[in-house]
């Protein structure tokens, strides 16, 4: 399993939800497993989005689409983000137990 995980430092968090809500890139068709939304406990507009994919490929791919067709896209962007948005995709090696959430 592989997990794009990226990182949002949104401005407004409802107005950026609903943006992803309508999913830009195409998460579904590109092969996305699972989407987890996750915020910062202490900043309410800190956002880190996890979907896991079976493959690296796959999770590269999504990743490239994401930059090209929507944060490459500064109208969207610099209304939504007070920063640039960061990725990094992750390799599950180990898991143990399951977590209550």
């Amino acid at each position: 399993m592989f997990t794009l995980h990226t990182s949002y430092p949104v401005r407004d968090y409802e107005a950026w939800k609903k943006v992803f809500d309508t999913d830009p890139a195409g998460r579904a068709a590109s092969g996305a497993r699972s989407v987890r939304v996750f915020r910062d406990t202490d900043d309410q507009n800190g956002v880190a989005v996890l979907l896991d994919f079976d493959t690296k490929e796959a999770a590269t791919a999504f990743l490239e689409k994401l930059r090209s067709e929507v944060w490459d896209k500064p109208d969207v962007m610099g209304q939504l983000m007070s920063a640039s948005p960061t990725a990094r995709i992750l390799e599950e090696v180990a898991r143990e137990g399951q977590a209550a959430g």
